[in-house]
């Protein structure tokens, strides 16, 4: 028997899920959830990393006789060492503002076009290369006495075993990365005049890095997982990935297909496409749009007023609700930062000459249409650039058809309301899970890393036994389709 732990890091919690492993069936528990709170340190937003370490190490003494651990969080955001191996500051939250404005200026040296031609990634001012320039321009002091540069995942797995690696999943977050020879693009690396030296040995997911021992512990191996979150989920497709697209709802919503190649095509860029390595040396091409932050930031005003409810009493409130009332634009600045979210979504309402929602059901209806919508959108546009791309290449090199079935997985999963709204706004049949699909996906890496799983396909297969799905049908019925098309249509007109 093999037993391995998992430990998601989502910018709100982190859980330990322990899974076991013999003669080809998985079994897994959640052994232990603790928050993830941003804190302020002086000017800047950051992550508590010391509370974070500290409750990885708790939980893997709480999981007890295990082979592995791997590490799985959000992307982008990294911390400093200096020469000695030193923590310089605590890693800064990616929603920052020191970012604000580095766009602009990164894009003296290369257009956002010539940016995703080089590294496949849209321009997010999020990814890691603004915030390096942030970092060199805002303390400078700090930056000269950076030694390395680790993201989460690969932050936590060296204060965990000593070993700095740069785990090629996470790597492809930072707009800095080759998304073909999956190495750092020189041109990019020589005219923001960030040395490479900065950067740990590029490491494929699945490798085992070194051992941590804790008190009471044996030796656990610490195994390079896929360290951004949605590889990990995506390594727990359990349908065909030739036929269906991935739609991993949490904070953010990554909604993708799994390729052969990359989308690099001016098409590809103008649609909003963004390339990003896969767990298994495979392309995920990726649209990035909000998610549960949304309702999240929602129901925490809500509570702060007095006014607490459960998601599910939500949703029902919801479900109460005349559909197609009001819609907003998921991906707006509008809701980037954090605070009074409903009456942003009121004002947004209002400044787009739309009836504002007004119960809290409302702002949930609204919420889930706007998600919903903008999933059709977002599929069609990755159809789109899918279709261009496929004809520019030799026909023996062609890959198999369009999109025919959807897969939710995260926590978006658990929502039969916005499972069975995407359904029918984007006409697909949607099979909702696995929930714990980024749990899933880390696990079964350590198990292929270990030995114990021989490829891809016995991982999907073994994951299909582990779980059981939900499929949700569109509802055909005219009026219906009717309703979903005139909102789709009002719907875009304020999608810009």
């Amino acid at each position: 028997m093999a037993r391995v732990l998992a430990i998601d890091l989502g910018s709100s919690s982190g859980r330990a899920v322990r899974g076991e492993y013999q003669d080809g069936s998985l079994t897994y528990q959640e052994i232990y959830r603790f928050e993830n709170v941003p804190v302020q340190k002086g000017r800047y937003l950051c992550w508590d990393f010391d509370l974070l370490l500290g409750e990885v190490k708790h939980a893997i003494e709480m999981a007890g006789d295990i082979d592995s651990i791997g590490i799985d969080t959000w992307g982008a955001d990294f911390g400093i060492l200096d020469k000695k191996g030193k923590l310089l500051m605590p890693p800064v939250h990616y929603r920052d503002r020191r970012t604000e404005g580095m766009t602009g200026k990164a894009q003296e040296k290369f257009s956002a076009k010539e940016l995703f031609q080089m590294c496949g990634n849209q321009t997010y001012a999020t990814n890691s290369l603004y915030q390096i320039l942030a970092l060199k321009e805002t303390e400078p002091e700090l930056w000269n006495q950076t030694a390395k540069i680790l993201h989460m995942p690969d932050l936590i797995n060296y204060f965990l075993c000593g070993n700095a690696v740069c785990e090629r999943t996470i790597a492809c977050t930072t707009q800095m990365l080759e998304p073909v020879s999956r190495s750092w693009n020189q041109r990019v690396l020589e005219a923001y005049q960030i040395p490479e030296t900065l950067f740990a040995p590029l490491t494929d997911s699945g490798t085992v890095i070194g051992e941590y021992t804790g008190k009471g512990t044996k030796p656990v191996k610490v195994i390079a997982v896929a360290g951004h979150d949605t590889q990990s989920a995506g390594a727990a497709m359990t349908e065909d990935p030739d036929s269906t697209a991935f739609l991993n709802i949490g904070t953010w919503s990554l909604l993708g297909v799994e390729r052969k190649q990359p989308i690099l095509t001016d098409l590809g860029f103008e649609l909003g496409i963004s390339n990003e390595q896969g767990p298994y040396r495979d392309i995920q091409c990726i649209m990035n749009i909000v998610g549960t932050w949304l309702l999240q930031e929602c129901r925490r005003e809500w509570t702060a007023e007095g006014r607490m409810a459960s998601y599910n009493e939500l949703e029902r409130q919801a479900a109460l609700c005349d559909p197609f009332q009001c819609f907003i634009a998921p991906n707006s600045p509008d809701f980037a930062f954090p605070g009074h979210m409903p009456e942003k979504i009121q004002a947004f309402c209002r400044k787009t000459g739309q009836r504002a929602p007004e119960s809290a059901g409302e702002v949930v209806r609204c919420i889930y249409e706007s998600l919903a919508l903008k999933y059709r959108r977002e599929l069609e546009k990755l159809e789109q650039g899918m279709a261009e791309e496929e004809e520019k290449r030799p026909h023996a090199q062609k890959s198999a058809g369009r999109i025919e079935k959807l897969q939710i997985l995260g926590g978006g999963a658990q929502s039969e309301m916005l499972c069975q709204m995407t359904a029918d706004i984007c006409r697909k049949q949607v099979i909702a899970g696995p929930v714990e699909a980024t749990a899933l996906g880390n696990l079964v890496i350590q198990l292929k890393a270990l030995g114990e799983i021989a490829d891809e396909e016995t991982a999907r297969e073994t994951i299909r036994r582990a779980e059981t799905m939900t499929t949700f049908i569109p509802n055909d019925e005219i009026e219906v389709r009717k309703a979903i098309e005139n909102a789709y249509q009002r719907f875009k007109e304020i999608d810009n």
